[in-house]
């Protein structure tokens, strides 16, 4: 009758179940509030509207929940609580026990950590994984774990290989301390300690700075009065396996990717910004998905959204058709054929599926302006379908966009892919599933770049040329720059990748300049015909070339001006560049802000395959230069529309960025004196044969004083304050090098003065020096 009770206690028996779940379950108890937490807030936010996100949160917050409870089941502290004892049990209980029992589920346990990450935070466990290979393969090429066995091994030979007689340990030559038989001894040698630096001396495996610590005074050799012993086998500095901190490279020595390659240094990827996390709030894409096929629904167009990409700048919906179902309305019969009747007396009907065909494409993009009202986006773009998909992307702007550094590009597996081939890769952006872009421009193999002013078309440009300094020396790229507004590209004069000495700024010397070009390009195909090869890849590898041909690449900033100054020889030049260059490894790199059929006629767009187009003001300016719209729909500030040459329809890319400063860090670098001596020379020489020619005359051109020209040319001074070489050019009819020249004869002269601004000079006498007096 006691035991009846007992057990009919109240008290002991919820003591008795509390110990029994404790037993069983252990402190996983919070783990289960966790999981039940996570379902109250699914059900509140409506996360299983979004059937793939949802079911990928709770495998990822299912698979964190076993690994904490298998962590808690790895503890077995030295609590207690009624009769449970946990050190018995362990935190996690008999549950947490079975899931890290023996190694198989050890390692099963682990695996539910990688599982949760990829599934919580695949973006973060998409970084690490894909940067931690090229750290392993980095410290694998830098030998860094070869370093650290040999010299493991080579203190475990000296520790186990050491005489039993008492001997001297030396490091770097100083006079350190003894070894007994018995182990180390800190007492100090009989002799007197003058710890000194010996610079004769080898150095020990702790370095250099190990003996300057106990350095004091002027550098000499070590002063005792014992015998100086041999060196161990491990640390002889003759040894195969002595350790070679002296004779490590110092790119090496400081941990920088450098290329020492004739003397040049490739510059750091330290130098580019590091990426910056976004700030901005996550976007509830779940709801937006849902009343995107309400809105779809409401027109009478069913769908489904099956897929969501989230980039730095658009969120990509992707749709899928559903189905449009026609029904018919078939009377009810019974086993004599007579029509079954309703309670209201009425035939009864039942709806038969007559037909099911699939809903048009052009019914959702009919209603992009609908679901940008709907959406309240200021612009959307439906892209239908989506390459190599079964689906209609519909691209939504988030609130904020995320800002793509170049060097969160540059770091990626997919630019290191690229960059170890070629040294023309470029970075071009990510795109709007957060992927990486990156091309290479040797086999585009010329770039077309439209976009109105702000759009990102100067730093795309000046993102492309960072690329092709930070992984090619002068030796192996030159630029010719063309800058007409003498704004974007007049910061690179100096460096030693410039084919010519300046950046060309004055309109009268293009025509010049993509003379010499051709005249480049025509030089290097007589060279390729004398050794029987077929392009720059060819005579580079070739073993009679004694000297490698650096690649060429034309930029040309605005378009525009060159074809309003000389359009016809213009358009001539740079078509023949286009048709022949590629094998010479010439490439061309041109932009406009002006995407008109004036401008970009159909023979240059005819020979530029890959184009670029960012925000244009209208349609017809996106047809121009894609040969479709889209790009009147793009938001500015880097995003674009990239359509490679394989490629039928744009890719949507969010650009990098690039800020002066550094630029300014890059240009900056190859400034420096170190690579004054091994600068290449400049083709002034081929440009002034080209400017000479376009001159219709010899490059020493003489000018007397008595020429007419010249008479003319001293009265239009004297109606000037100021003069340059283009006022010579249009009111004298003359080419631009005998234009330099009266310039420099009436300089002589005393009648104007030296160059100030430009090409431009002040007028010392005539009319106009007086009113400026």
């Amino acid at each position: 009758m006691v035991v009846w009770v007992g057990w009919l206690d109240g008290g002991v028996a919820l003591e008795r179940a509390r110990d029994a779940v404790l037993r069983f379950l252990g402190f996983g108890l919070g783990v289960l509030a966790g999981w039940a937490l996570y379902g109250a807030l699914a059900t509140w936010r409506g996360w299983y509207l979004d059937r793939r996100l949802f079911v990928r949160r709770t495998a990822g917050v299912a698979a964190l929940g076993l690994f904490a409870w298998g962590l808690l089941g790895l503890n077995e502290a030295e609590w207690s609580v009624g009769r449970v004892a946990f050190a018995e049990v362990s935190l996690g209980g008999r549950v947490g026990q079975a899931l890290v029992a023996g190694i198989l589920g050890k390692v099963a346990w682990l695996s539910l950590f990688v599982v949760a990450a990829a599934l919580l935070a695949p973006g973060p466990t998409r970084w690490v994984a894909t940067n931690v290979p090229l750290w392993l393969q980095e410290a694998w090429e830098r030998r860094l774990p070869h370093r650290a066995v040999g010299a493991a091994g080579r203190w475990v030979a000296f520790i186990f290989r050491r005489p039993a007689r008492e001997e001297e340990v030396v490091i770097g030559a100083v006079e350190f301390g003894r070894l007994q038989p018995g182990g180390p001894s800190l007492e100090p040698p009989p002799a007197v300690f003058r710890p000194r630096i010996d610079p004769g001396a080898p150095v020990s495996p702790l370095g250099v700075g190990a003996a300057a610590h106990f350095a004091e005074g002027p550098v000499a050799a070590v002063e005792s009065e014992e015998p100086e012993e041999e060196w161990p086998a491990a640390f002889a500095p003759d040894s195969a396996e002595g350790v070679a901190t002296e004779a490590l490279p110092e790119a090496e020595q400081l941990g920088l990717p450098l290329e020492n390659r004739n003397g040049w240094h490739l510059p750091a990827l330290e130098l580019l910004n590091p990426p910056q996390p976004s700030a901005s709030r996550r976007h509830d894409n779940a709801a937006r998905a849902q009343l995107i096929v309400d809105t779809l629904a409401s027109f009478g167009v069913d769908a489904t959204v099956v897929e969501i990409n989230e980039g730095p700048t658009v969120t990509q919906f992707g749709v899928e058709p559903g189905w449009e179902i026609r029904y018919r309305e078939v009377p009810l019969r019974d086993e004599h054929g007579k029509p079954l009747l309703g309670p209201d007396g009425r035939p009864r009907t039942e709806r038969v599926e007559v037909s099911r065909t699939r809903v048009r494409v052009n019914k959702i993009t009919a209603l992009q302006n609908d679901l940008a009202l709907a959406l309240a986006a200021p612009s959307l773009r439906i892209e239908a379908p989506v390459p190599g998909r079964a689906i209609v992307g519909i691209e939504v702007p988030n609130d904020s966009a995320t800002v793509v550094t170049l060097r969160s590009v540059m770091e990626t597996k997919e630019f290191a892919e690229v960059a170890r081939k070629s040294k023309l890769a470029i970075a071009l952006g990510k795109g709007v599933a957060g992927a990486p872009v990156v091309a290479d421009l040797a086999s585009m193999p010329h770039l077309l770049i439209a976009g109105a002013t702000g759009s990102g078309k100067s730093v795309c440009m000046n993102a492309i040329i960072a690329c092709i300094m930070m992984n090619a020396t002068p030796d192996d790229v030159r630029f010719v720059m063309v800058d007409p507004k003498r704004v974007e590209l007049v910061g690179y004069s100096g460096i030693p990748h410039m084919a010519f000495s300046e950046v060309i700024v004055d309109m009268d010397k293009v025509v010049g300049v993509l003379q010499a070009v051709v005249g480049e390009m025509e030089a290097r195909y007589k060279r390729f015909a004398e050794l029987g090869v077929r392009n720059i890849e060819g005579y580079n590898k070739h073993p009679r070339t004694l000297r490698r041909l650096p690649y060429w690449v034309v930029i040309v900033d605005e378009l525009a001006d060159l074809m309003m100054a000389a359009p016809f020889e213009v358009e001539k030049l740079i078509c023949r560049l286009a048709q022949l260059a590629r094998a010479t490894g010439i490439h061309l790199i041109v932009a406009t802000q002006r995407p008109s059929v004036d401008v970009v006629t159909g023979l240059i767009k005819a020979n530029f395959p890959t184009r670029i187009a960012f925000a244009v003001t209208s349609q017809t300016d996106s047809r121009t230069i894609l040969d479709m719209g889209g790009a009147e729909k793009l938001l500015g500030r880097g995003d674009m529309l990239y359509l490679p040459r394989d490629a039928g329809k744009p890719i949507r890319i969010q650009g990098v960025y690039l800020s002066d400063a550094e630029v300014e860090r890059l240009v900056t670098f190859w400034k420096d004196d170190r690579f004054r001596a091994l600068a290449p020379e400049p083709a002034d020489a081929l440009l002034e044969e080209a400017l000479a020619a376009q001159n219709g005359g010899n490059p020493d051109i003489a000018v007397e004083g008595d020429d007419p020209v010249v008479i003319q040319a001293r009265a239009l001074a004297g109606r000037h304050r100021r003069i340059s070489p283009a006022l010579l050019q249009r009111r004298l009819r003359v080419g631009y090098l005998k234009a330099s020249k009266i310039l420099e004869l009436l300089e002589e002269e005393g009648v104007v003065g030296p160059r100030e601004e430009g090409d431009s000079r002040r007028v010392l006498v005539g009319e106009g020096a007086d009113a400026d007096a």
